[in-house]
């Protein structure tokens, strides 16, 4: 955690900004605290420069203040001597200490002990006191009869030529490095966090709590750059959410199916009943391209890893491949005999799988020669796990894995109604599920659970397709027969209901790298849906 430059509260309480990355939301946090708590992370994170008590002491101060500020003494006193102990090198008064740390399960005692004395072995080595370390490796170490191999790993040390070969060799920064730290980290495994504060306990609980922050904000768009103040509840302004249509684009003369923007976020694809697809540059929402070589309508499209192609189904049974630069066509598989119902590009973005009605799963080479096909499922949609390791094929009412390598299935997830569209979320972990019944479903992939249910969007006669939104997806769009865009938290909560198409909205389409997604209906258009102008981020 990085410490910014301090600046004054309107209250008159001096803040620190205090930036850290959070490993749940993959976000930079930049957090406003008091002085006191940024002095308490500080003494968390600081390097032990020394084999003195200032490392002690500024551990200790992180300790206090974390109990002055919560009005709550976690740690007794013995439990203070124990932790300034091992960060000062007092090893006899860490040793008499142990017994009192409730060590857990008990039968590890004997490896705490090892622990410890291990540290002082290295020590003594460091100092090129030679006579005490042997003393400690035969008559402190050796009795403990734990990690025979580790020791004579120790023992090999001793013929280390220089202090440099030592720390090299036992891959330990030594006395004056973080050794101690670590030591105290390791050590802290055993002990129960009811006894003794663990390490880096201050930061994590200020994590938490912006955390907390964020998933209580219904329209939290985060992105590097957040400003999160644990001062004041953190609340989005609903304006900074893309809930303004900016552009209606009108090229299509026909109902628009699908829609997919470029992986680099530059481009938008839509494919229409009007047997057209079209590359639309985001930059000016002008027509790049139109794709006109198919005979009838089109269902569905991918963009290759690269954005550098574009792959197109049809109803007229095959699928072509366009250079998004130039929009030539460059190749047309035909092999199936029935409408394409949907594509995608594996990884290596050489070989791709299409899907049929004719109860036909392809997987290509880019060159046009088939690798292998899976018979007897009436595919609906396809769709592949982000390391391409893993097909989910959409039939009526089921959702049919199978594996890419092996070829077999691997697994069926259950739908009790008919199943109109998937998305994969980009960690690979979700799997949303379009379903007849007027309900969105997410999978958990790991456990193959249903895990939540979104609702209120009207769906039955029609595909509706939905995706996930966000800069780290925690929204839900979707499509719906009543011309209407919903969007919802990805808790559950519906927070939008976007009126302004005039029919049935069939399709969306959330900008990897832009705040702005894509929505396309029976009505011909396809809108584009931003921030309304001149609004901040937030208004905390």
């Amino acid at each position: 955690m990085a410490i910014a430059n301090g600046s004054a509260h309107a209250s008159g309480v001096v803040l620190d900004r205090v930036v850290s990355h959070d490993p749940v939301s993959n976000l930079t946090l930049c957090t406003c605290l008091p002085i006191p708590f940024r002095r308490a992370l500080d003494a968390c994170h600081s390097p032990f420069a020394s084999c003195n008590h200032s490392t002690a002491s500024a551990s200790s101060d992180t300790v206090r203040c974390l109990q002055q500020e919560s009005g709550y003494v976690h740690e007794s006193p013995y439990v203070s001597r124990f932790r300034n102990s091992v960060l000062s090198g007092d090893w006899d008064a860490v040793e008499s200490l142990i017994p009192q740390m409730g060590i857990t399960p008990k039968n590890t005692e004997p490896m705490v002990h090892f622990l410890v004395k291990q540290q002082k072995y290295l020590e003594f080595l460091e100092k090129r006191d030679i006579k005490r370390a042997l003393f400690v490796l035969r008559n402190e170490l050796a009795p403990l009869h734990v990690h025979a191999d580790k020791l004579h790993e120790l023992s090999a040390y001793m013929m280390s030529g220089s202090v440099q070969d030592l720390k090299k060799h036992a891959k330990w920064d030594g006395c004056a490095g973080k050794s101690r730290e670590m030591l105290l980290d390791a050590l802290q495994h055993h002990i129960s966090p009811a006894i003794m504060i663990p390490p880096r306990r201050l930061e994590r609980l200020v994590d938490q709590a912006v955390q907390m922050q964020i998933s209580n904000c219904m329209y939290h768009n985060g992105t590097a750059s957040d400003h999160i103040s644990l001062y004041a509840d953190h609340v989005c302004d609903r304006n900074a959410f893309p809930h303004t249509t900016t552009h209606i684009l009108e090229e299509h003369s026909d109902e628009v199916w699908y829609l997919a923007f470029s992986h680099d976020g530059a481009m938008l694809a839509s494919a229409s009943k009007d047997a057209r697809a079209i590359i639309w540059d985001v930059q000016n929402m002008q027509a790049l391209h139109i794709l006109e070589d198919h005979s009838e309508a089109i269902s569905f499209l991918a963009w290759s890893p690269d954005s550098a192609h574009l792959l197109t189904a049809s109803n007229d049974h095959t699928l072509k491949l366009w250079c998004a630069t130039t929009g030539t066509c460059e190749h047309t598989y035909a092999r199936h005999t029935e409408s394409v119902m949907s594509c995608a590009w594996l990884p290596d973005g050489t070989r791709f799988v299409s899907g049929s009605i004719e109860k036909s799963i392809y997987l290509w080479s880019r060159d046009g020669d088939v690798l292998h096909r899976w018979s007897g499922v009436r595919v609906m949609e396809l769709a592949l796990s982000v390391d391409g390791t893993t097909l989910f094929a959409c039939t009526e009412k089921r959702i049919r894995m199978y594996d890419i390598e092996s070829k077999a299935e691997i697994g069926v997830l259950q739908e009790s109604e008919a199943i109109t569209s998937v998305d994969v979320s980009r960690d690979g972990r979700q799997l949303l599920v379009n379903t007849a019944i007027q309900e969105i479903h997410l999978w958990d992939l790991a456990t193959r659970q249903l895990v939540r249910k979104y609702v209120g969007q009207k769906q039955g006669l029609f595909v509706i397709r939905s995706c996930f939104g966000g800069a780290t997806e925690n929204f839900v769009l979707s499509g719906s027969e009543d011309a209407q865009v919903y969007v919802w938290h990805s808790d559950g909560t519906l927070i939008e209901r976007l009126k302004g198409h005039s029919s049935c909205v069939n399709c969306v389409a959330w900008n990897p790298t832009r705040s702005m997604f894509a929505s396309g209906s029976d009505d011909h258009t396809i809108r584009i849906w931003g921030q309304a102008p001149d609004t901040p981020m937030d208004l905390s």
